[in-house]
């Protein structure tokens, strides 16, 4: 269990400090920003370790493994391997193997923002299962590679194509080894969902490797997709060009001095700001939710966005603007070298042999429902969940005031029902 904590630099003026005029507060809450700003370096957050503090100060055990991938990116990796509240073995002797992947921008954080009566990493360890949080290459928690420096572009050439076929890859490969197992579940919200159907269709034996598949607002086909700036990024990056050549490779949004301080004198409770933060998770997952628990959204800054690189955004804008759910659009002449026909070669979601649940809304930008339906008509074997909330909307799937009930407990129901047998642990 780990025993470090990471703590932030707390030594800001707090609301308490701040006149109570609401107008002359704004402006001094607004001036501070500044003074602060001025005052601080603004650079990249170093060593936050989020997940492994969240985890240890509910007092449930936590690991922290390293994972090399085949292309040497060096991947930090989270386990919870049991409960405080409860001690459940399968008739082998070990707990079965839950694995959680998060989406883009996103981390391991992801699952356990909620506490332990809301979050799926901890329920599912509360159920009795070994609970493992990956993390892919570039964000906060995997920002180092054997011998390319972050700095480098070149540490920075690669989509969510590679994060299927090497880090997801690597990662199922290390949780089942380290826990002795021969399959697992998978439990993945987002671009964690499509590295999932990169990795099942471009190397199909891996399918043998997983038990049951939950899938939170999965992507892959974009035909219906309906953000308004996936649009306008289409028109101008969808497509292979001079300026899309120049945008890929590049670091986006990592977590920096600047976020947090934002965080913390924008997105707290106490701010008279706070709207600007949920407004900009609306305009992102789906306007007009009534079910994001808006306690969390000081967590969620602090730890979001948790870095990308721009090619898995691009990737994203050329699905869209394709149709098609196929590998990255390097150009025609680029194309012919890697993959040596003109254009990406499509995925085969046939090839996806593990029966697969597909959760989705109709108030998602990111995760379309026309999208979903069709994605689902193309697997051998494919359940669709929708979610009874009109208004249900990207971001609510991980965050919402009534997850547990809506999501996670019928993820966990599941999961025991394919355990029933207790077989290929």
């Amino acid at each position: 269990m780990l025993d470090k904590h990471f703590c932030a630099d707390t030594n800001i003026l707090t609301s308490k400090e701040m006149v109570n005029n609401s107008p002359t507060r704004g402006s001094v809450m607004l001036l501070n920003l500044v003074l602060l700003l001025l005052s601080r370096k603004i650079g990249l957050v170093d060593g936050h370790k989020a997940t492994a503090t969240s985890i240890s100060n509910h007092n449930y055990p936590v690991e922290e493994h390293t994972v090399i991938t085949y292309d040497d990116y060096i991947l930090t990796i989270y386990r919870i391997p049991s409960s405080p509240n409860r001690s459940h073995l399968n008739r082998a002797g070990r707990r079965a193997v839950v694995f959680l992947q998060h989406g883009i921008l996103s981390a391991s954080d992801d699952w356990i923002i909620n506490g332990p009566e809301s979050s799926l990493a901890y329920m599912l360890a509360d159920a009795g299962y070994d609970v493992w949080l990956g993390n892919a290459r570039g964000n906060t928690y995997s920002r180092q590679h054997k011998h390319i420096h972050p700095d480098s572009s070149d540490f920075w050439r690669f989509s969510w194509h590679e994060i299927g076929v090497y880090d997801l890859a690597a990662m199922l490969d290390y949780a089942l080894a380290k826990s002795q197992s021969s399959s697992l579940h998978f439990v993945a919200h987002s671009q964690g969902t499509t590295a999932f159907f990169v990795l099942m269709s471009s190397l199909p034996l891996y399918n043998e490797k997983l038990r049951s598949v939950h899938l939170l607002a999965p992507i892959a086909y974009m035909r219906y997709h309906s953000f308004i700036l996936s649009k306008l990024g289409g028109i101008f990056l969808g497509t292979p060009s001079f300026l899309s050549w120049v945008l890929s490779s590049m670091e986006l949004l990592p977590i920096t001095n600047l976020q947090k301080l934002i965080c913390e004198h924008i997105c707290a409770s106490s701010s008279m700001f706070n709207f600007l933060c949920s407004g900009l998770m609306d305009f992102i997952g789906g306007w007009g939710t009534r079910h994001l628990n808006q306690t969390l959204l000081p967590d969620v800054c602090a730890t979001h966005p948790a870095g990308a690189s721009s090619s898995q955004v691009i990737h994203y804008l050329q699905l869209y603007r394709s149709g098609d759910f196929r590998q990255y659009d390097h150009g025609r002449e680029l194309n012919e070298i890697i993959y040596q026909q003109p254009t990406p070669p499509s995925y085969n979601v046939q090839y996806i042999k593990s029966c697969v649940d597909m959760y989705y809304s109709e108030n998602d930008y990111m995760s379309a429902v026309g999208d979903v339906k069709y994605l689902a008509s193309l697997l051998p074997c494919a359940q669709l969940y929708r979610i009874p909330f009109g208004d249900w909307n990207h971001y609510d799937f991980l965050w919402s005031n009534n997850v547990k009930e809506v999501i996670n407990n019928k993820i966990i129901q599941k999961i025991r029902k394919y355990d029933e047998d207790g077989v290929g642990f």
